[in-house]
């Protein structure tokens, strides 16, 4: 029996840190996974504005032809002195050629940027990055599109990049490829529940007989 009368004693281990029950976090790659679908949002963003780029390019070089075109079948304009003909098949070639480029170039990005946000076509998003470099022609997003190349090609060409690509070729769920990247494995504490599936057992009591009515 303790002595009531007596100080408190004080344990010096009261207030020590204890080590962590769980081991140092594994360096699995986790960041650079998560960077995929940052890739795909921007190569996305980046086609779309291609595709922009290319639908206006590809109208001003029919708008020019047939300008051009009337103007020289106009004998009112300069005195008779039109454009020679066939000078609006070149700059509506030139103009339209460049167009359909940047819209195909425009249109491969955002495809390649939808599989590789499911964690699909590694090579077909390294190929839209190289591919999207014809954005230059028209000097139009021409920063942007070297920026992505570089970018890309650090993320794509990652280890851990790599072998997740490979689980999304195979059909493994995105969320189970990220998950399997965690530096800390899930943690399941006890069976599940199951609340509201199965049926508890009955009581091992009846409730009380009514009392009798008046």
């Amino acid at each position: 029996m303790s002595n009531p009368y007596l100080s408190p004693s004080f344990d010096p281990k009261q207030f020590q840190d204890y080590s962590t029950p769980f081991p140092p976090p594994r360096d699995t790659g986790f960041g650079w996974v998560q960077q995929i679908r940052v890739v795909a949002i921007l190569n996305c963003v980046q086609g779309g504005l291609e595709c922009l780029m290319g639908m206006g390019g590809a109208g001003m070089g029919i708008f020019f032809f047939f300008m051009m075109q009337a103007e020289r079948n106009n004998p009112n304009f300069r005195n008779g002195n039109g454009p020679p003909a066939g000078e609006e098949w070149v700059f509506g070639g030139i103009y339209f050629g460049i167009g359909v480029v940047l819209l195909l170039a425009g249109i491969l990005r955002i495809y390649a940027g939808l599989q590789n946000f499911r964690y699909r076509g590694r090579v077909l998003g390294i190929i839209s990055f190289v591919c999207g470099l014809v954005s230059m022609m028209g000097c139009y997003c021409a920063p942007t599109a070297i920026g992505m190349l570089i970018y890309g090609l650090i993320v794509y060409l990652n280890p851990a990049v790599q072998a997740a690509f490979e689980m999304g070729d195979k059909g493994v769920p995105a969320d189970t490829i990220v998950n399997s990247f965690l530096p800390y494995p899930p943690q399941q504490y006890g069976p599940p529940q199951n609340y509201g599936q199965s049926s508890f057992p009955p009581p091992p009591f009846q409730p009380p007989p009514s009392p009798p009515q008046a």
